[in-house]
């Protein structure tokens, strides 16, 4: 659950939904979707903060430290942006690039919070994950109950694991992962 594969993994469920923005786009397109959204938000930024690592402009891929975060967040976030506009262009139905929109506020917040006080990034990415697809459930736009317990229980483990290794304080994890359900939600639920 690691945050930089939340969104890969979001379209991943989302591009094998049984619903009609699902089965309007061609299989081959499907792919190129997620080719395109894993490489602008997982492996790119990975190899960036890697080369940061590599550098010490940041003390390790853990990023422990909080005032080390700002930058690798703001390096998500250009490459949310630019994906964004790239499914924008691609003509997609709206569902697709708001999901991707939902991550980029996100991020933007979570960097904003963390130049004051550190956040679970980690929780805001599960959180974004769940409520967006409670929201697509609000909507009656997919209709996948399994899917939202699954995803409440990852919540949950994932939220255990952060305290277990003692990367954050129960009020870290909490507000994260509203932050992440509430922003992605209302993403969604607007228009």
């Amino acid at each position: 659950m690691h945050p930089m594969f939340i969104i890969t993994w979001g379209m991943l469920v989302m591009l094998n939904l049984n619903a009609y923005f699902v089965l309007i786009i061609p299989e081959q397109l499907r792919w190129s979707i997620i080719l395109l959204v894993f490489g602008n938000t997982a492996l790119m930024p990975a190899v960036l903060i890697w080369i940061m690592a590599r550098k010490n402009i940041i003390s390790s891929l853990q990023m422990p430290i909080r005032e080390e975060r700002t930058w690798p967040y703001l390096i998500f976030a250009v490459f949310y942006a630019s994906t964004y506009f790239l499914m924008w262009n691609l003509g997609l139905p709206k569902i697709y690039y708001k999901f991707i929109a939902g991550g980029l506020v996100s991020i933007l917040l979570a960097t904003m919070i963390n130049l004051k006080w550190k956040i679970s990034i980690h929780m805001i990415g599960i959180g974004g994950l769940t409520g967006g697809f409670l929201a697509l459930s609000y909507k009656g736009l997919v209709n996948a109950p399994a899917l939202i317990l699954v995803l409440l229980f990852l919540s949950g483990l994932t939220g255990f694991a952060r305290l277990q290794s003692n990367s954050h304080s129960p009020a870290q994890i909490y507000v994260g992962y509203l932050i992440g359900a509430f922003v992605v939600a209302a993403v969604f639920l607007y228009n």
